[in-house]
C-alpha cells in the first residue's frame, strides 16, 4: 500500500460515523454546501434503475447507504461493497441490517484496484466520491470498464473554492479534473464518445457510461 493510500485510509476510518450522517441527517448546511454529494446519489439510482435486477459493484462503498439506496430505490438485485476503510466496513455491515437489507449487500475490505473477483463481473458499477481521492484515475476508471458488463458511473470533483477549502480542512490528497480530463480518461479506456454521458453536478462532474 502506497503512503498516500494509507493516508486516504486512515483518514476515513476516523470519518465513518460523519460521513454517514451526511446521508442519514443531513443539516440545512449539507444541503447547500455538500448538494453535489446528494445530486450524484440520485444519478447513481438514475442509471441503476436502467437495468432491472441490477448486480451492482459499489467502489468506495464507505458506510453503506449508497448500496442501501440501490437495494431500495433502484431495485438492485444485489451490491457488492468494497472499501479500504475497516471502520466503513463495519457501518455498512450496520446500516444494511438496520435497514433490512444485509442478505442482498455483501462488504468486504480492500482495494478494487487488486481485490481478487475472480472470474466475477456485474451488471452495473458506480463510484461516488472516490477519485477525489485517487492518484491512479485511469487505472480505476479501466477495472471499472473490465468488471461491468452493462453501464458504470462515477462522480469527479472540480477545481474551485470547494476544492481549495477541501484541501485546507482536509489531511488526505485530494484530484481534481476538467471536463476535458474526463473525456480523455473515458477515451483511453476505450469509451467511445457517444457512450458516454456527462452530467454537471454541484462541485464536478457525474458520468454515466453505457455498453
Amino acid at each position: 500500500m502506497s503512503k498516500k493510500t494509507e493516508t486516504v485510509q486512515n483518514y476515513w476510518d476516523a470519518r465513518s460515523d460523519l460521513f454517514g450522517n451526511y446521508y442519514k441527517k443531513p443539516s440545512a448546511f449539507d444541503r447547500v454546501f455538500r448538494k453535489g454529494v446528494y445530486e450524484r446519489q440520485a444519478v447513481a439510482v438514475k442509471a441503476c434503475k436502467e437495468i432491472p435486477h441490477a448486480t451492482v459493484l459499489d467502489i468506495g462503498s464507505g458506510p453503506g447507504i449508497n448500496s442501501v439506496s440501490l437495494i431500495k430505490n433502484a431495485g438492485a438485485a444485489h451490491v457488492f461493497g468494497v472499501d479500504f476503510a475497516q471502520q466503513m466496513i463495519d457501518y455498512a455491515n450496520n446500516t444494511a441490517k438496520e435497514e433490512g437489507v444485509s442478505d442482498k449487500c455483501t462488504f468486504v475490505l480492500g482495494d478494487v484496484l487488486t481485490y481478487d473477483f475472480g472470474n466475477k463481473k456485474f451488471d452495473y458499477s458506480y463510484a461516488l466520491g472516490v477519485f477525489d481521492y485517487v492518484e491512479q484515475a485511469q487505472a480505476l476508471l479501466n477495472r471499472m470498464s473490465q468488471l461491468s458488463t452493462r453501464s458504470f458511473m462515477a462522480s469527479w470533483p472540480e477545481n474551485g473554492l470547494r476544492m481549495a477549502l477541501r484541501r485546507y480542512r482536509y489531511t488526505c490528497p485530494l484530484f481534481h479534473y476538467s471536463e476535458q480530463q474526463i473525456k480523455d480518461l473515458h477515451k483511453n479506456a476505450g469509451i467511445p464518445e457517444n457512450k458516454l454521458e456527462i452530467i454537471r453536478i454541484g462541485g464536478g462532474w457525474a458520468t454515466i457510461d453505457r455498453k
